[in-house]
């Protein structure tokens, strides 16, 4: 018996030894990378300015300094009219950031804050409009790409925050229909789908081409003002591509597109939608 109660105080007191031993280890450690902790990254340049270094060309982004910018998150996939990427804004400007990764919904929320980390991406553009993104070999011709995979995603988009804050829409007028509005969350008053019906069929357009999956542009038009080239378009592969169009007039809330010379509204769902007047005569 008193072997056992040896035995017993002898791990008892290894127990003890253990606990204290902390106080003798060095708990210092080297600082963690920026674009490794997203709880200590700060903006150092506007979205403004990061657009401004495009050239015109595919660029590199690279330099002594790291170049972080935040902005906060104005589309969503859910409904399918948005696919692979993520359109920010911070009040100087807005850009859309290309990630190779579907649902994105369910990991980055309407109005949430979040921070990107450019150094070793690539700004580009599609028919004239700036992306952020990674770059890919196109038949040996370098291209504007997607971030691949969640490693390299999460070495360069962090959530800041726990804070929604959705951004309020800037209210269109012709004269802000212009580049730098490109990207950012827009709303358009008074105003209808120009064209309602199908020649050919005699029956109320779709938003959208659902059963052969294909994106369409419907011309939107004011009675007050004069908006040219400017289109309300929707994927073929959006929840809403089947709905028939809503034929009054009203205000549309969506991103802000382009694409060669033409400007595109993108809604997030049919909520964007608040066509509740009766139309105005072409």
């Amino acid at each position: 018996m008193t072997r056992i109660k040896n035995i017993i105080t002898g791990l008892t007191l290894a127990a003890l030894a253990m606990i204290t031993v902390p106080s003798c280890v060095d708990f210092t450690y080297d600082d963690i990378e920026p674009r490794t902790d997203s709880t200590s990254l700060s903006a150092n340049t506007t979205i403004a300015e990061l657009k401004a270094q495009y050239p015109g060309s595919l660029h590199k982004l690279n330099g002594a300094d790291s170049i972080i910018i935040e902005g906060t998150i104005i589309s969503n996939d859910k409904a399918g009219n948005f696919y692979k990427s993520l359109f920010i804004e911070d009040g100087t400007a807005a850009i859309e950031l290309k990630l190779n990764k579907t649902t994105l919904y369910n990991d980055y929320k309407l109005g949430q804050k979040i921070v990107v980390y450019c150094n070793e991406l690539y700004l580009g553009d599609y028919g004239g409009q700036i992306q952020l993104g990674s770059m890919y070999y196109n038949s040996g011709v370098p291209t504007i790409s997607s971030l691949e995979g969640d490693v390299i995603i999460n070495k360069h988009v962090f959530k800041k925050g726990k804070a929604i804050n959705e951004v309020a829409p800037i209210e269109m007028t012709p004269l802000l229909l212009k580049t730098s509005n490109i990207g950012r969350l827009v709303q358009f008053n008074n105003v209808q789908i120009r064209d309602t019906l199908s020649l050919i069929t005699g029956t109320t357009f779709t938003y959208a081409d659902k059963v052969n999956q294909l994106t369409i542009n419907h011309a939107l038009t004011s009675q007050t003002q004069n908006y040219v080239d400017l289109v309300l378009r929707t994927s073929g592969y959006a929840q809403f591509a089947g709905e028939t169009i809503n034929t009054k007039q009203g205000t549309i809330v969506g991103v802000l597109t382009y694409y060669n010379g033409t400007y595109q509204l993108i809604i997030r769902d049919l909520n964007d939608v608040k066509f509740d007047q009766e139309r105005f005569q072409i």
